[in-house]
């Protein structure tokens, strides 16, 4: 029994880490940078002893190496290739440069920040310029660390080579990109969290006391699946599935993906309530329950040739819990009260159930993915008006962010002089980097305060490592190959871990290039790496500050606009029934906003109590809420096929629209500081559909389900109400068609 529950935890853990990093993204990207850094340093350090020449270049031919890896990310494989390029000219003339004309008073310090202004001034024009400045700042850097000379530059020129060719060799030839062993590997990651939040659910089902821990797990698995499924949605967009699995097309499997991941949202919380409401201590009920989660997680949807069969028993298990709802509903009204639960889970799982076997049928019939030509037209407009918008706005993002860094730059390089003469540009280096990717003030003080804590934890380690491995060259080489891997396969999952293994690569290196390390060289960097992180800070708080809460007032602009497009749509989906509507990349679109939201919040959020004024936390949750009910939308009992409408509700539906667009306007007006004004609320609307339908007769069961179907508008509504309430809108009114018409 030990060694089973043993084995159970270890495949466990073993799964959640093969999930862990959907595509291998991470790992690839690592392992890519790694082996460049490694192969540029051991041919350099061969080369120069064979020129008879110091080791140093070989540090600078592992930097370009893994900086020409890093900064490269145009959208063509040409443009790439140019990068790259223009990455390693940019390193040499920097050098160049710098080298040349170093001893020259304040040159280095001149150099530096026209570099700093113009890397930033010029990301208007694409990520690829700032790139060239950053691979510039990095040169010149490097060439006042060393105290290069003219004599120096063709043993340093040709480790930028060297690094620069095998970053291109590792990138464009032996490392490629592989799309669809990706998205592969991604609906492989996806299968396993799956799995594994279902085992959890059916824990829960098998298991009638409350179980805390339980839950906490179950929504950090839920979040962690609806990353993974944002991953797939986004790769879908340049891979085509029907060349991995014959048959189906992009828009199929993202309706599967958006299918999976709801049925899961929609059990751990359904399952809890159940609970609670003592619904599952109905033997039958909770035996059905467990066998339609048994089986899905059992089925194999795209690593089986046999999807159909597969889902033959979940379809039984699914209709035997139906007809025993039916004689719960029938042997007992009370029991409605939970019953509904159970029904929201049928229907989910149907919906799933019915998106796979679609899949099954699509690569039994080997259907060729069609080109849905006015789709895409519509796609390519919208993409281009956001670029076109962005454009609009990126300029004066760009400059105040160049006058950020060059008034940060002035005062970093005089206090580097105060602080550490020998190495006075640390400072620069730090306050540079922390106005690195951050677009407002709480972000900058979040990122040097990661910054910060990483590099104090870092240096106390590498202080230790370095001491450690003194003199032996092998495992001081192994260690720095280490952190470097480290480094960057953590590095868009904790900014403070990267951070970390930086610091102690950093510690390593200096062994190598300074011939030793010390406790006042490493306190220097420690206190140097504050410093700018401080500046950095100064910088976006003092000039031209963005606050927090107006990045997060813009994301949730996109994030209602999408919303009310989405809901148009949907209701308008009941009167022009005959038209097609690609509902699934709007939520998924929506989804994307909301994350988008919740990552610009962190910063607020992340604040201490007594400083916590900005209500975050109440926007937050309506907005979940809004997000929540936007995706059931989709998840609706009549998805494929819109419900009949009662009849005499046609104006009605179209009043709700207009009154939904109307709130939603609103907030956008409210969210830009306007008061005085007011939301709709949709009562009487409510209240006449559902009144009408009181009256229709047990044949009409067709039409009921429109009442189902309206179900999350009115939720979508309510939060609106409250969302506007918090925002400063008065009374909300009654909807009236004269009033919403002029």
């Amino acid at each position: 029994m030990w060694t089973k529950k043993n084995n159970t935890k270890i495949s466990s853990w073993s799964a959640r880490l093969a999930a862990a990093d959907p595509g291998r993204t991470r790992l690839h990207q690592a392992a890519r940078i790694t082996i460049s850094v490694l192969s540029s340093v051991l041919t350099m350090i061969w080369l120069t002893s064979i020129l008879g020449i110091a080791f140093t270049p070989a540090i600078l031919a592992g930097v370009v190496g893994l900086l020409t890896l890093l900064l490269v990310n145009d959208d063509t494989e040409r443009q790439k290739k140019m990068t790259t390029l223009l990455l390693v000219l940019s390193s040499i003339i920097a050098l160049s440069i710098s080298t040349w004309l170093g001893s020259l008073p304040y040159v280095t310090d001149v150099l530096f920040l026209m570099v700093i202004f113009f890397a930033y001034y010029t990301q208007h024009y694409g990520f690829r310029y700032f790139g060239i400045f950053m691979v510039a700042f990095l040169s010149i850097y490097f060439s006042t660390l060393l105290n290069l000379h003219p004599d120096d530059l063709p043993g340093f020129i040709l480790g930028i080579l060297v690094g620069g060719a095998y970053s291109y060799i590792y990138h464009f030839q032996l490392f490629r990109n592989r799309p669809k062993k990706q998205l592969m590997r991604s609906m492989s990651s996806f299968h396993i969290q799956t799995n594994l939040t279902l085992d959890l659910v059916l824990e829960g089902i098998a298991d009638p006391t409350p179980n805390r821990l339980r839950i906490f797990l179950l929504k950090r698995d839920v979040r962690k699946l609806n990353e993974y499924a944002q991953v797939i949605s986004s790769q879908l967009t340049s891979t085509k599935p029907g060349e991995i699995w014959d048959g189906i097309d992009a828009e199929q499997l993202r309706l599967y993906v958006f299918d999976a991941e709801m049925l899961i949202e929609t059990l751990y919380p359904a399952v809890k309530r159940l609970k609670e409401m003592h619904a599952l201590e109905h033997n039958e009920v909770r035996r059905l329950l467990y066998k339609v989660v048994e089986s899905i997680r059992d089925a194999e949807v795209l690593r089986s040739h046999d999807i159909i069969g597969n889902l033959k028993q979940t379809e039984t298990v699914i209709a035997e819990l139906k007809l025993q709802v039916a004689h719960l509903r029938l042997s007992n009204p009370e029991n409605k009260d939970w019953l509904w639960l159970i029904r929201r889970i049928e229907s989910i799982a149907n919906h799933l159930v019915d998106s796979s076997e679609e899949l099954g049928k699509r690569r039994i019939a080997n259907i060729e993915e069609s080109e849905r030509l006015e789709d895409a037209e519509e796609v390519k407009q919208e993409n281009a008006k956001k670029e076109e918008d962005e454009s609009i706005k990126q300029p004066r993002l760009a400059t105040r962010k160049a006058m950020q860094a060059i008034v940060a730059g002035v005062a970093a390089i005089v206090l580097g002089y105060f602080l550490s003469p020998a190495h006075q540009y640390w400072v620069l280096l730090s306050a540079f980097v922390v106005l690195l990717g951050t677009d407002t003030v709480g972000m900058t003080l979040q990122k040097a305060s990661q910054r910060s804590l990483g590099t104090i934890f870092g240096a106390i380690a590498g202080f230790g490592l370095a001491h450690l491995l003194a003199g032996q060259i092998i495992l001081e080489l192994v260690a720095l190959f280490c952190c470097i891997f480290m480094a960057f396969y953590l590095l868009s999952i904790s900014y403070a871990m990267m951070m970390f293994w930086m610091t102690m690569l950093i510690a390593i290196m200096y062994d190598f290039i300074l011939g030793g390390i010390t406790e006042q060289i490493l306190m220097a960097r420690v206190f140097d790496t504050l410093a700018g992180a401080f500046i950095g800070f100064l910088a976006a708080a003092l000039i031209y500050p963005r606050k927090t809460g107006e990045k997060v007032a813009e994301t949730a602009e996109d994030f209602l606009n999408q919303l009310s497009d989405y809901v148009s749509d949907y209701l308008n989906s009941f009167v022009a029934s005959d038209k097609e509507y690609d509902f699934t990349n709007q939520a998924f679109g929506i989804d994307e906003q909301m994350r988008k939201i919740t990552e610009d919040a962190r910063p607020l959020r992340n604040r201490p109590a007594i400083l916590a004024r900005s209500g975050i936390e109440r926007w937050l949750t309506v907005l979940t809420a809004i997000n929540y009910f936007a995706k059931h939308l989709l998840a609706s009992t009549n998805r494929n096929n819109r419900a009949q409408m009662i009849s005499g509700t046609e104006d009605t539906v179209m009043l709700i629209k207009y009154a939904l667009t109307h709130n939603i306007q609103t907030l956008l007006r409210l969210l830009k500081g306007e008061t005085g004004i007011y939301l709709y609320n949709l009562n009487k609307q409510r209240e006449r559909i559902e009144g009408l339908s009181e009256n229709l007769t047990h044949e009409d069961i067709e039409v009921k389900k429109f009442v189902n179907d309206l179900y999350y508008i009115w939720r979508i509504n309510q939060s609106l109400l409250v969302l506007g309430k918090e925002l400063g809108s008065i009374k909300n009114r009654d909807a009236s068609t004269e009033e919403l018409l002029n």
